[in-house]
């Protein structure tokens, strides 16, 4: 359960969660590919909805991320039992919150859309693919929790099987659905919602089966759920909270951003979302090492070797920048190629690649500051980590405002705010982790 500074467990620790980002964004491109085929109006909602839907389920993905940290530093002490707690207890927070989450779609939703989104066309759209794809919230919660758990110590291969399962089946099932093949109804935008929960659901399935049929997994006692303990939920959402709120104001501005985009126009928004599309898959692989920093980080100072971490960090970010440069020179060699994933609208291809090119910029700057700030998440540090989220977010916000109402600007100059963000928050936390101030931190 203990990891070491050295490459070989960083690539170890990260590349079956680049593979588990890899299927993850597949999923999330699928319906992106497959209604690019439908029209132009499903293509601009699939990306409010698809935005919608992840502002909430961050939320989980948030106390999942806190329950990992604690989960690592337990590792590093190699307090089995403690580990064994944490999950038991994080599952019943995050199956709580899914049930939450999934009535909030359901029954606010459509009035909350209607405030925000002024186009009916797309209002309707965004709200049908959010009815079928809050069935997933439940599931999504449970994944979570494992994936939590094989990444605190050290098996994160199970979490890239996990995912791999749930993009094939929701590729396949989105072809289905989405155009009513062989016989089952076409569903368009809504089997896109449809779709993906089916998927989720799936692969949980194979989650609980692997953790029964392991023998090695049961020293850890999971779901025995012997004793409720208050301390122990107060222990991590108090590591949590901070990083829900981080990751509610960074989902949210970005969903605000498209909001902004939309008032440009169906059009704009169209290209904005075959930006996203293609913003995503390009950061997919930086994932993976942001996951690693974070838990590997923890574990470390569960070993008490604090003097190691910044030696950590410099490696993974030296191996963050090159294949971030690696993904920047197939968008600039093949951008058409890239963007025809998406959709075969030469116009809109041509249209997008002034904002490809921002992407690019933007990607060199996020490949560095998100593994800084997961790594300051995996201090333990997450009050200052939502601390710098908060400065970053102002900023990000009152550039977009003046870009896009103030001066009128491009779309290109709109989407310049990505690289804006990504310079302030790499930056910050590079300095506070250099600083030291994070090793009088006990959680």
């Amino acid at each position: 359960m203990q990891v070491q500074a050295s490459y070989k467990d960083i690539l170890r620790i990260a590349y079956p969660v680049v593979l588990g980002s890899i299927s993850i964004t597949i999923l999330n491109v699928t319906d992106t590919i497959f209604l690019g085929r439908v029209g132009e109006t499903e293509l601009g909602a699939a990306g409010l909805g698809g935005i919608f839907y992840f502002v909430l389920a961050m939320i989980g993905v948030a106390i999942g991320v806190g329950a990992q940290i604690l989960i690592a530093r337990r590792a590093g002490e190699k307090n089995e039992n403690a580990i064994g707690e944490i999950f038991d207890h994080s599952f019943l927070i995050l199956v709580s919150l899914g049930i939450f989450l999934f009535a909030f779609v359901e029954i606010l939703s459509p009035a909350l859309l209607k405030i925000i989104i002024s186009d009916d066309t797309t209002r309707n759209a965004v709200s049908l693919f959010l009815k079928y794809r809050a069935y997933g919230l439940v599931a999504l919660m449970c994944g979570t929790v494992f994936r939590s758990f094989y990444v605190g110590i050290a098996v994160p291969k199970v979490y890239g099987i996990y995912s791999a399962i749930m993009a094939i089946i929701n590729i396949v099932l989105g072809w289905l659905l989405i155009f009513g093949k062989h016989g089952f109804p076409e569903m368009g935008i809504a089997g896109a919602g449809l779709a993906s929960s089916i998927s989720e659901w799936i692969a949980l399935i194979y989650l609980f089966v692997y953790t029964a049929a392991k023998k090695d997994i049961r020293k850890f006692q999971l779901f025995r759920f012997s004793k409720f303990d208050f301390s122990e939920v107060r222990k991590i959402l108090t590591l949590s909270a901070p990083l829900v709120l981080q990751n509610l104001i960074s989902m949210g501005a970005w969903f605000i951003f498209f909001v902004f985009i939309e008032k440009m126009g169906q059009h704009a928004l169209a290209i904005s979302n075959l930006g996203r599309a293609a913003y995503m898959v390009s950061m997919t692989p930086i994932w993976g090492f942001s996951v690693a920093a974070n838990s590997m980080v923890s574990n470390l100072i569960g070993q008490k070797k604090n003097s190691e971490v910044i030696p950590l960090l410099n490696k993974i970010l030296g191996i963050a920048v090159l294949v971030t440069l690696f993904m920047i020179a197939i968008n600039l060699l093949f951008p058409r190629e890239l963007l025809g994933l998406f959709t075969k609208d030469r116009q809109l291809i041509d249209d997008s690649l002034g904002v490809l090119r921002t992407v690019n910029l933007a990607m060199i700057f996020f490949s560095v500051a998100i593994i800084c700030i997961f790594s300051v998440s995996g201090t333990g540090a997450t009050r200052t980590a939502l601390l710098i989220e908060i400065a970053a977010i102002i900023i990000y916000m009152a550039y977009i405002y003046a870009a896009v109402f103030t001066f009128h600007g491009s779309l290109e100059t709109a989407w310049l705010a990505e690289a804006i963000y990504w310079i302030f928050t790499g930056a910050v936390c590079y300095l506070y982790l250099r600083s030291g101030r994070w090793n009088k931190i006990n959680i």
